[in-house]
């Protein structure tokens, strides 16, 4: 048979550096693309046209023509806003043809069928979408001022079957004084953060950024588990990552303060993560509220606990003052709440002392392992019905290896070359059902990685119930990214996702699971669960972002153009993190331990002396050095070297005492060594003698002088 498939072109979206035109007061983009590519798509025995475009999404509500969107992501100057914003488009490019173009796919909680239907849009003879852009909102990352716009650059007309798009757009943004937000704070890793956001990192210049911060991780539990909590607090302190912990006596009660006093610390002493110590009871969790039409058909909505309300801090959640908070008219002014992070957040979902322990024991355990267990990864898919291509979990989680391009977006995934991947699918098992037995080996086995996408429920997720967590017996923990739904309900008292991380001492250090539904596409993969699943990986392995907590929200904010997409917005509000969120996957080689430094001995108060020390890198990634002069400060990251060249530092003591010198490494993936052995350095004490000998040199001076003065009276002496 001949496969019925006309592929085009490859379509690439590409930004060319931006410029300000000062005379003019505002910004100038430019954007290309290249022809779509057409493909035909049998379901239900009916043939589509779909159309895709690599790098951009499809968007559209449901049973509307599946085209796809670009994205633009553009930071306006400091102190600035937008006046006005103009799109223009080059000339219309026809396709030569007849397409009968796909409509926008139903998102469905997993286990329910439904076949993608055309909308009234299919009767129209003008073209749709009838305009080049739309505004997805203003949103701010520690008060530097995002502008996002979803572009459209192709366009049908349904009557006609006739599909044109535009190869190039232009955005001009008109600039008029502003305000400055009140969360900028003015640090230099923000700065080097918001660079790689944004599509015109130029403008990260405009905006003053010389200080840095005092703190990185914030720690929030209870007066009565806080000494539990200390052992992870000592040992980030330990690894270069200053630590504080605070209580929720100190805080206040409701979610709300826990939100400002998350907003004073971030200000103040410059933290980028936040660990929640305790159950929803100890440290409360907001409930936002969020909805959804799944093909403009069936309509959901809930209230959710998320702590994305501790991670973004712009404005209120709530302007309408009502019971429902969240909604996409409740930040500032009636528009869209903040969805881009300030702090990155993690909860432990502890109760007690006991759960305290395991969730602590376990992370510090993660974070200093070792081993071949490291390099195993396993991927978890399950039966979920009859969806054609989307019916087995196997064949999504396949996207989550190596790159992939599939359905027109491109993500690097987890690495064959570097990994042991197994696969444990329905898809693949005699009579596609494999036994919980079969995950409950492989977990006692020791595995790294855990991927699903299958059933699940407040007590049951990867096939296993509370009691089947009771037979495990690993101490080598796992990570875990579920896509199956309520599994991290942890308002519904102990969900499955508190076993794995707190209840026991085995299973998982850390996991993301939905609080809530989690939604993909009947007959098709481009899923709203798969696109946060996709690039929470591409956050990890082609971003290198191996903070779990910062790949989360990567996740996220790469989706932000798409936050009125079917269930896009309930996903975006549920994928809580159960764990530390600075904790970094073991996924590359830390740089050796570092020399002992080399510098004086002995020396005096006030004066500067230089101190060296190299290390080197197994994958000879440059190296950044943290010095930590014994006298309670610390230097900045020093860097970057090459692997094994030496590094030199200025410093100066202003008291006398002995001080510990000693240095840690970090390699550029933010990779920790140990701190190296101590020099130890004195400013000398004088010895009691030596302070007599200099008295009695001022006094014969003293002598001297009186004499040389008054010759006459220093002769009866």
């Amino acid at each position: 048979m001949r496969k019925i498939v006309a592929i085009i072109a490859v379509a690439i979206l590409i930004f060319s550096p931006f410029k300000i035109n000062a005379g003019k007061n505002d910004l100038m983009l430019h954007y290309t693309f290249d022809k779509p590519i057409i493909e035909k798509k049998i379901i239900d025995a009916k043939m589509y046209d779909a159309v895709r475009m690599k790098d951009c999404a499809i968007f559209g509500n449901g049973g509307e023509p599946a085209l796809p969107a670009g994205k633009a992501y553009i930071l306006i100057p400091y102190g600035k806003d937008i006046e006005r914003i103009e799109v223009k488009a080059g000339k219309a490019v026809y396709l030569n043809g007849s397409y009968d173009v796909m409509p926008v796919e139903r998102a469905h909680p997993i286990g329910i069928i439904e076949l993608p239907k055309k909308g009234k849009i299919y009767e129209k003879d003008e073209p749709y979408p009838s305009k080049l852009y739309d505004k997805v909102g203003i949103y701010y990352f520690r008060g530097f001022k995002i502008l996002i716009l979803r572009l459209y650059p192709v366009h049908y007309i349904p009557l006609q079957k006739k599909i044109f798009y535009y190869n190039e757009m232009d955005i001009k943004i008109e600039l008029k004084d502003g305000k400055v937000n009140p969360n900028f704070r003015g640090l230099k890793e923000d700065a080097e953060e918001v660079a790689k956001m944004v599509d015109n990192p130029e403008v990260v210049k405009s905006y003053p950024c010389n200080g840095k911060a005092g703190y990185d991780i914030l720690i929030i539990t209870s007066k009565n588990l806080k000494k539990y909590f200390e052992p992870l607090e000592e040992w980030h302190s330990n690894h270069g990552e200053a630590t504080m912990i605070a209580t929720m006596d100190e805080i206040g009660e409701t979610a709300d303060d826990v939100r400002e006093y998350i907003r004073n610390v971030y200000k103040n002493f410059g933290i980028s993560y936040v660990l929640i110590g305790g159950d929803i009871d100890i440290v409360p969790a907001k409930m936002l509220w969020v909805s959804g039409y799944d093909e403009n058909v069936e309509y959901y909505d809930t209230t959710m606990p998320s702590d994305l309300y501790y991670e973004c801090l712009d404005g209120t959640y709530n302007y309408d003052n009502d019971t429902r908070w969240g909604e996409p008219n409740d930040g500032d002014n009636g528009k869209d709440v903040d969805l881009i992070a300030e702090v990155y957040v993690g909860r432990a979902c502890v109760d007690s002392a006991h759960d305290a322990q395991n969730f602590v024991e376990k992370t510090i355990a993660y974070m200093d392992s070792n081993g071949d267990y490291l390099k195993k990864v396993l991927m978890v898919g399950e039966y979920l019905g009859d969806y054609g291509i989307a019916s087995w979990g196997g064949n999504y989680l396949d996207q989550l290896i190596n790159y992939s391009d599939a359905d027109g977006y491109h993500t690097v995934g987890i690495p064959a070359s570097k990994f042991e991947i197994e696969k444990l699918y329905d898809r693949d098992w005699q009579n596609n059902y494999w036994p919980p037995s079969e995950i409950i080996s492989r977990i006692n086995n020791g595995v790294h990685i855990i991927n699903h996408l299958g059933h699940s429920s407040t007590n049951h997720n990867l096939k296993l119930t509370e009691d089947s967590i009771d037979q495990l017996n690993n101490d080598k923990y796992c990570f875990i990214y579920s896509q199956a739904c309520y599994a991290g309900a942890f308002d519904y008292d102990d969900c499955i996702a508190e076993y794995f991380t707190v209840k026991t001492e085995h299973a998982a250090f850390a996991g993301i699971w939905n609080a809530r539904y989690g939604f993909f596409w009947s007959f098709s993969t481009d899923g709203d669960s798969q696109r946060y699943h996709r690039e929470f990986w591409n956050a990890v392995f082609g971003e290198k972002i191996y903070e779990i907590g910062r790949a989360n929200q990567a996740s996220r904010e790469v989706n932000l153009f798409l936050i009125n997409r079917s269930m896009m917005r309930w996903c975006y509000y549920q994928l809580n993190l159960f764990g530390d969120p600075a904790a970094r996957f073991r996924v590359g080689s830390p740089p050796a331990k570092p020399a002992r430094p080399q510098g004086v001995e002995k020396g005096k108060p006030g004066n500067v002396y230089n101190f060296t020390t190299h290390t080197t890198d197994a994958d000879n990634d440059k190296i950044y050095y943290k010095w930590d002069w014994g006298d309670g400060s610390f230097s900045d990251w020093i860097g970057p070297y090459k692997s094994g060249e030496s590094a030199t530092i200025e410093h100066s003591w202003e008291n006398k005492g002995r001080y510990a010198v000693r240095v840690m490494a970090r390699d550029e993936d933010g990779f920790t060594s140990e701190w190296s052995d101590p020099l130890i350095v004195t400013m000398p004490y004088r010895m009691p003698f030596m302070e007599l000998l200099e008295w009695l040199s001022h006094f014969f001076d003293f002598l001297k002088l009186y004499h040389d003065q008054f010759p006459h009276l220093s002769s009866r002496l």
